[in-house]
Formats: structure tokens, C-alpha cells, sequence
């Protein structure tokens, strides 16, 4: 959208100097210092920010309640109410985004499939006079085990794609299963039903075909929920983009809020690796680096623009305007700000220093071009990289790409619809009542996920 596209390899180019040439002359210094009693307030605010997992920020009430609410589980226990602490590094940190849109409606989907699941799991009777009690429980808790893990990462406002893809494999397995033809079932499900004997060979009465059609109607509505995960996959992970599409907004915000949160401490690196190689807060306003637009700014004005956005202007803007901040300012900041320090210097390995215009090495003190600090800015290059990557398709046109409209699938079970007719689906009560169960209706064919990311290269590997 703002130039030339842009990948997660495009490192800022030139090959850094030899470590002993220049870090030789800066070893890291180390010492002990004697314990003394920090400010109550910068006290608190550390504290706070270790037990929810978040970057404390002057003002942000929301980002503050939505890191409190996100890592308590509140449950009620006999009339009270009790709180349960996701230790940090758990917690979702969503200080923008939430779930919504198709994430929304495939948890709500989840929530209830595995609620009405549980009920049948857990009304399942063997029909096989050998059946091993204990494998059978053993089998039941690790279907109930794969269905709770299911919903609980589906209602989380940033999903776990390989996670959730690993889950259906345990449940479903990895072959040819058929809509709701339960003796063909794999993974967990089919281990349960063969412990149970629910296969068409031991039925014998109705009774016994009401145990097995329980077990055919659990598998459909796994089936049906695999199927609804399928089609909203692409769209669902912000960091795996669907081509020529829109993620959703509400986990690419999510994302975003996460990234700039890793740049805001990357800066932060920066200014301590600079300071390491003893250039102090006062060097950096008077050190001058380029514009890629023209001009210069001082290294100092650089590095609090890029804290000062990613704590505070990049958040307002998707706050205050949505997914028209994102398309506009925010992009265009983002990427300006990106080519900037992509576009810093470097030591030339065989090329000029020499103090002529419009280089800037010269003019910088050779600390600068230590592998500490470089390696340092080369990760705040990747984290501008990394924000509008996920940034850009949030503001332009969502129409689906004909480029590619058949991208390889992830090794996921693949599900195959039946020759024959879809076995009924009936409600919980109907099965608990022992009444006839109605028709149901196969779920819709699965569309086929994006190809994964690149992995990221540095310099040096």
C-alpha cells in the first residue's frame, strides 16, 4: 500500500563488523549494588505490571481492566464468589481488541456443541460384556479433556491455531472419517467406541441402538464444530493472513496491541545497549541519523517517536477510528517509521567513512556500530516489520483474491461427507427421553487455510 512490498526477512542489509573489532573495546560491566527501597509508586506500578502480564501506562483504564479481567477467572462456589490468578506469560492481553465477528460466533458454537457433548459423553454405555471399566473412563476424560481444551482456546482472544489443529487431531484422528458414520471414527472418539463396543455389530435392541446413535450424534457435533473451525481458520489467526482478504478485527487488533507493546520494550533495549557502549541520553539528542524522505532527526527524537506511538498514538488511533486509523494514519506512521530505522547506518565494511555529505557514519561515535547495539536495532526493525504486516490488510478492500484461490491445506483431520444419507442428529432431551430423533443436515464443506508465514532469518545465519 505505502511502496514496495516488504517481508519479515528484509533486515536493514549490511553485514555487521566483527565482534572483537568493536565490542572488544566495550565489555559489559557488571556490578553489585547495595539494596535500596524503591518509591511506593514505581513499587506498585512493577508490581501490578508482573501479576497481569502488562505494561504499565499512565491513564489506560481500559487496558488496565481488560489485563485485570483477563487474568481472573471468577467462579461461583457455594454462594461466593471465588478468583483464580493466571500466572503471567498465560494471561491475554487484550488491551484493544476482544472476541468478535466470526471468532465470536464460532465460540458461541463451541460453548454450546460442547456442553450438549459432555451430556452424551457422559450417558455413554458399554456394549461389549469385556469392556475394561477403567479404560473406559480413561477414555471418556480424554475426550471430555480435548472438548473443554477446545472451547477454552476458542473463547480466547487470541487463538492458538496450532493448538486448536492438534486438538481435533487428538479427538477426530487423521483419516478418512465420515459425517457422523461413528464406526469409522478415529483418534479419542474412536478409542472410546471400540473400549464401548458402539458399533452396529453389537446392537441388539432399541435400548442399544439409543446408546450407539448417542455416541453417532456426539461425533457429528464434533464433526460439525471441526467443520465451522475450518472455515473461519484463515481468518482468525492475524499473524497467518487469508490472501487478498481481511482477518478479523477484533484478533488482529489483539496482535497489535502485543506488538507494540514488544516494541515499546525493544526501545527501550536500544537505549540500554547505547548506553552500554557509553553513549548517555544527552548523546542521543545531538546525534543526527537520516530521513529516508530527506532531512534528519536526532537518534533520541527517533527513539522516543517509536515509544511514544506504541504506547500511547497507535492505540488511540485504532481506539478513536477503527479499521479507518489502521488503514490510514496508523499505517502510514507505522511504516514511516519502519523505513527509519531500517534506514540507519551502518559500518561499511570496505566502503568510505569519510566525513562527506549526506553520510552519517562519520558523524557517529563508533559504539554505535558495535553487534550489540545493531543487533538491538535490527529487532526494533523486525517489530515495526512485524506491525504493518498485520496492520495492512485490516484497512484495504476484503474481497476475495482470485490469484490463489486453492492454497494447500495444514495437516489437519480431513473429513469426507458420506455416500449415503446423514444419520439423525437428535437433541439431548430426545436422547436422555429415549424418544425417535429427527433428520439433521451434514455442515458445510470446509474451505482450505492460507500457506504459513516464512520463517524469519537474521544476519549471520
Amino acid at each position: 500500500m505505502w511502496g514496495d512490498p516488504m517481508t519479515i526477512n528484509d533486515d536493514r542489509g549490511a553485514t555487521l563488523p566483527r565482534a572483537q573489532d568493536i565490542d572488544s573495546a566495550y565489555p559489559l560491566s557488571t556490578g553489585q549494588y547495595p539494596p535500596q527501597a524503591a518509591a511506593p509508586g514505581k513499587l506498585a506500578e512493577q508490581t501490578i505490571s508482573d501479576m497481569l502480564g502488562w505494561k504499565w501506562r499512565e491513564g489506560d483504564t481500559k487496558g488496565f481492566v481488560a489485563a485485570l479481567t483477563g487474568s481472573f477467572e471468577l467462579n461461583e462456589v457455594q454462594g461466593r464468589t471465588e478468583a483464580k490468578w493466571t500466572p503471567r506469560g498465560y494471561a491475554i492481553q487484550a488491551d484493544l481488541g476482544a472476541v468478535t465477528g466470526g471468532q465470536a460466533s464460532l465460540a458461541a458454537r463451541a460453548r454450546s456443541a460442547v456442553k450438549d457433548s459432555l451430556a452424551l459423553l457422559d450417558s455413554l454405555r458399554p456394549l461389549r460384556t469385556d469392556s475394561d471399566p477403567e479404560n473406559a473412563e480413561g477414555f471418556r476424560a480424554l475426550v471430555r479433556h480435548d472438548l473443554e481444551q477446545i472451547r477454552q482456546e476458542l473463547e480466547s482472544p487470541l487463538i492458538r491455531v496450532a493448538r486448536v489443529d492438534q486438538l481435533f487431531l487428538l479427538l477426530l484422528g487423521n483419516g478418512g472419517l465420515a459425517v457422523g458414520a461413528g464406526d469409522r471414527t478415529q483418534g479419542h472418539l474412536g478409542q472410546l467406541r471400540d473400549e464401548l463396543g458402539l458399533v452396529s455389530g453389537k446392537v441388539n435392541t432399541i435400548e442399544e441402538e439409543r446408546i450407539q446413535t448417542s455416541f453417532i450424534t456426539l461425533t457429528d457435533w464434533v464433526v460439525s464444530l471441526f467443520r465451522g473451525w475450518q472455515d473461519a481458520r484463515d481468518k482468525i489467526d492475524p499473524f497467518s493472513q487469508p490472501a487478498g482478504g481481511q482477518p478479523f478485527f477484533g484478533p488482529a487488533v489483539v496482535a497489535l496491541s502485543r506488538l507494540l507493546s514488544a516494541t515499546a520494550s525493544q526501545v527501550d533495549e536500544v537505549v540500554a545497549m547505547l548506553r552500554s557502549v557509553f553513549v548517555q541520553q544527552e548523546d542521543l539528542e545531538v546525534l543526527r541519523v537520516p530521513d529516508p524522505q530527506g532531512g534528519t532527526m536526532s537518534l533520541g527524537g527517533l527513539l522516543r517517536w517509536i515509544r511514544e506511538f506504541a504506547t500511547f498514538e497507535g492505540g488511540k488511533l485504532i481506539e478513536s477510528a477503527g479499521k479507518e486509523g489502521v488503514g490510514t494514519s496508523f499505517l502510514q506512521i507505522a511504516t514511516r517509521l519502519q523505513r527509519i530505522v531500517a534506514n540507519l547506518p551502518r559500518q561499511s565494511a570496505g566502503g568510505s567513512n569519510g566525513d562527506v555529505p549526506g553520510n552519517f557514519r562519520a558523524s557517529l561515535p563508533p559504539g554505535f556500530f558495535s553487534s550489540r547495539v545493531q543487533r538491538a536495532i535490527d529487532e526494533l526493525d523486525d517489530h515495526l516489520q512485524e506491525v504493518v504486516r498485520i496492520a495492512e490488510p485490516i484497512g484495504r478492500d476484503g474481497s476475495p483474491s482470485s490469484s490463489d484461490p486453492n492454497p494447500p491445506a495444514p495437516p489437519t483431520p480431513q473429513l469426507t461427507p458420506p455416500p449415503g444419507r446423514t444419520p439423525p442428529v437428535p437433541s439431548v432431551a430426545e436422547l436422555r427421553e429415549g424418544h425417535g430423533a429427527g433428520e439433521g443436515q451434514a455442515p458445510p464443506e470446509a474451505e482450505e487455510p492460507p500457506k504459513p508465514r516464512t520463517t524469519r532469518k537474521r544476519p549471520g545465519q
